[in-house]
């Protein structure tokens, strides 16, 4: 592919899915981060053209996924760096804001690699086998891996809903 083909097929990927990627990066990270993430996925988009797939999306995910690991990773540094240097603790970095919400509670209940097989799937709209090239498995895998999550998922929202449930019960009998 010659220069021109190669940057025109990276301008028709960023029409195409720098918003996805931006969504999906603004919901683990801050705005100014996210922004970040986006241009160093289409960075890498750039020099690996001719690896990314004719089915885009996951790949770029993946990509952005592994640029907030790699980031996230650095500022894990940087601040054991900095309490070392002050002799205190750091604060605790929140990769995702979750809704207070009973699914919210429950999704924070579960491990980060099964929350994040539920939200490729969930929030970011992509099917079994796009969410398992995101995340560098095989299409049964990660199969696999939603259904436990999916499992793990409701039992976390039925211990909610019976705490939700036994405090109403015990207001209800306080208030009669």
């Amino acid at each position: 592919m010659d220069a021109v083909g190669r940057r025109a097929r990276l301008e028709s990927l960023y029409r195409a899915h720098a918003g996805s990627v931006s969504r999906y990066a603004r919901r683990r990270a801050d705005d100014e981060v996210a922004a970040d993430v986006v241009s160093e996925v289409f960075v890498v988009a750039w020099r690996r053209l001719d690896d990314v797939p004719e089915d885009a999306l996951p790949w770029l995910l993946g990509c952005a996924r592994r640029v907030l690991w790699h980031q996230h990773r650095a500022e894990q540094r940087r601040l054991g760096l900095l309490e070392r240097l002050a002799g205190s603790r750091p604060p605790e970095s929140v990769m995702l804001e979750l809704p207070e919400t009973s699914v919210g509670l429950a999704l924070r209940a579960l491990s980060e690699r099964d929350r994040e097989a539920l939200l490729l799937t969930a929030w970011e709209g992509l099917s079994a086998a796009q969410a398992a090239a995101a995340l560098g498995c095989s299409t049964q895998a990660f199969r696999v891996r939603a259904h436990r999550a999916r499992e793990r998922l409701a039992a976390a929202m039925s211990r909610i809903d019976q705490q939700t449930h036994g405090l109403v019960s015990m207001q209800e009998e306080v208030c009669e």
